[in-house]
């Protein structure tokens, strides 16, 4: 293997970590939508509002994790690649979608904290 091959290794691990994190957060987001489902039925709900507002807010942080962390990999991947001379547009792309994708979390980060006040029908828990 060269050192390329075992930069590629490790970002693929690295991008495997942040997809089953990103599951994890869509199961939190699932509960929160089923929460929310349950508040408009006027059932027992899982979370109260405060928890609820809580529970979304951490999500939404994770999730700008998340993306910040794939637009690492894509920076660091596109700069081996071109230390390689393998370079190609299609890395200015991965890059230009992960700006996209953190672009988005901030936003729905931000209606998250503005909102403030737990999942309402004109917010909703996924990205």
């Amino acid at each position: 293997m060269t050192n390329y091959d075992l930069e590629q290794v490790k970002l693929l691990e690295y991008q495997i970590g942040l997809s089953v994190l990103s599951i994890l957060t869509i199961v939190v987001s699932l509960t929160l939508s089923y929460n929310a489902l349950l508040n408009l039925k006027k059932e027992d709900s899982i979370y109260s509002e405060e928890e609820a507002s809580n529970i979304l807010l951490m999500n939404r942080t994770v999730d700008l994790f998340i993306f910040l962390g794939f637009l690492a990999i894509n920076i660091y991947d596109h700069n081996a690649r071109k230390k390689n001379n393998t370079a190609s547009y299609i890395g200015d792309l991965q890059i230009s979608a992960s700006v996209l994708s953190v672009i988005a979390a901030i936003i729905v980060l931000y209606v998250a904290i503005v909102n403030g006040n737990g999942v309402t029908g004109q917010e909703n828990p996924e990205i």
